[in-house]
């Protein structure tokens, strides 16, 4: 299946709550667009090790998130991954995450929620 295709076929990653024309675009979207972007500015060139500069691009803020979103707790995060315990301690040490770091994640996210849920009342 090609990136396109799959983007046509892929759901938006918003709750089924959520209006149709307020739900966000699919990730997929986003990664096809910043890819096309990406392969414009190399300008010819050939890109190098891609695959790792993508999930040294997606990886650590999906991390970061999903501890958030266990509050930390890591063993629930890598059951929310689809990780086994160890994996996930062994990407946290690879891009230098704590989940103490992570709790400023959750108070944000935290408060952004409760700005739009605000902001939707007015």
């Amino acid at each position: 299946m090609s990136l396109k295709s799959f983007e046509r076929e892929s759901k938006p990653l918003a709750p089924s709550n959520v209006s149709p024309s307020r739900a966000p675009a699919p990730l997929a979207h986003a990664v096809s667009d910043s890819l096309g972007d990406y392969f414009r500015a190399l300008n010819g060139h050939a890109p190098a090790n891609l695959y790792d500069v993508i999930l040294a691009q997606v990886e650590p803020p999906l991390l970061k998130a999903t501890l958030a979103y266990c509050r930390g707790n890591q063993s629930k995060a890598a059951d929310v991954l689809g990780l086994n315990r160890a994996t996930l301690r062994k990407k946290l040490t690879q891009y230098k995450i704590t989940a103490k770091s992570s709790g400023s994640a959750l108070s944000n996210s935290r408060s952004d929620a409760a700005d739009r849920i605000a902001d939707r009342r007015q």
